[in-house]
C-alpha cells in the first residue's frame, strides 16, 4: 500500500485551508452520529443526551460490527463529560483469524465550548482518553491508555450548518517518552448539515487522517466520505443513516450507520 507525498500532503494541505477560513466564517442543531467530525453543542448544565449507535464496516476480507451506547451530560452550560462503551463483533478478528465478539475500549471524553458570538459562530475543544477495556489479545481493545485533543469549529449559513475539525491521539507510553511519531492518529474533518424539511437533514463528511502504527487492518492515510440523512422525531430525538465509503486503498471499503439518541 504505497503512497505518494502528493498523496498524503494535498488532502492535508486542502482540509487545513477550509478548516482555517472557516473559522472566520458559524452553533446549534444535532451533530454527532453518523459524523466523526466532532461539534461545538453542549447539553446544557444538568441535561443529558443519550445515545445508541450500530455501525457495520468491511475492510478486504474483514468485517466489524461495532454497537455503541454513549451518555453526555452536562456539566456546565459550555462543557459536556461523556462515556462512550462499545461492544464489537468481528468477522474475523486481525489478531487471531476468527470470529470475536465483547466490550472494546471505553472513551472519557470532555468537551468544552470557548466561544460564541451574535452570529452563532463557535469554537472549543475536546480532550479524551481511550481506556483498556477490551480483550486484546482477541483483537478488542488495545492493551493501551489513549490520550487525545480536538480543536472544532461551528457555523450556521441559512439552512446549513457546518463543522470542521482537527485532532491528535496517541498512545500515552508513546507520549511519556515523547514519541509522538509512533501509535499516533491526526484527523482533519469537515462536515454540513443542510436542511431538507423541519424534520430532516441531509448530512455529508469528508475525513483524512494520518496514522502511525496504530492499525492492524485499515491503512496509513484513510480518506472517507460519509453521506446520510437525521430524522428529528421531536425536539429531544431524533433517527440517522448513512453510509461511509473509503476513498482511497487505504480506507475502509464501506460502513453502514444506523443511530438513535434522545435528550433529558
Amino acid at each position: 500500500m504505497k503512497t505518494t507525498y502528493g498523496q498524503i500532503w494535498i488532502p492535508t494541505v486542502l482540509a487545513g485551508i477550509v478548516l482555517c477560513g472557516s473559522l472566520f466564517a458559524p452553533a446549534a442543531a444535532w451533530a454527532v452520529h453518523p459524523f466523526q467530525v466532532e461539534d461545538t453543542v453542549t447539553q446544557g448544565a444538568g441535561n443529558f443526551l443519550g445515545e445508541f449507535n450500530a455501525d457495520d464496516t468491511k475492510y478486504s476480507s474483514f468485517k466489524r460490527t461495532k454497537l455503541t451506547g454513549v451518555l453526555t451530560a452536562g456539566i456546565s452550560d459550555e462543557a459536556d463529560l461523556s462515556l462512550e462503551v462499545p461492544y464489537l463483533i468481528l468477522n474475523p478478528s486481525s489478531v487471531t483469524g476468527q470470529n470475536e465478539r465483547g466490550i472494546g475500549d471505553f472513551q472519557l471524553k470532555l468537551k468544552q465550548r470557548l466561544y460564541e458570538n451574535e452570529v452563532n459562530q463557535s469554537f472549543g475543544y475536546q480532550i479524551y482518553t481511550g481506556l483498556p477495556t477490551g480483550d486484546v489479545s482477541d483483537g478488542l481493545g488495545t492493551n493501551n491508555l489513549v490520550l487525545g485533543f480536538k480543536l472544532m469549529d461551528q457555523q450556521i449559513c441559512r439552512n446549513n450548518v457546518l463543522h470542521a475539525d482537527i485532532g491528535y491521539e496517541s498512545f500515552a507510553r508513546d507520549m511519556r517518552h515523547w514519541h509522538f511519531a509512533q501509535d499516533y492518529a491526526i484527523q482533519f474533518g469537515l462536515a454540513a448539515e443542510h436542511k431538507l424539511t423541519d424534520a430532516f437533514r441531509a448530512l455529508m463528511e469528508l475525513v483524512y487522517q494520518i496514522r502511525g502504527d496504530r492499525e492492524i487492518v485499515i491503512g496509513s492515510h484513510p480518506l472517507t466520505f460519509m453521506a446520510g440523512v437525521k430524522y428529528d422525531v421531536s425536539k429531544s430525538w431524533y433517527l440517522d443513516l448513512a453510509a461511509r465509503a473509503g476513498l482511497n486503498r487505504d480506507a475502509e471499503d464501506y460502513t453502514v450507520l444506523a443511530g438513535t439518541a434522545w435528550r433529558f
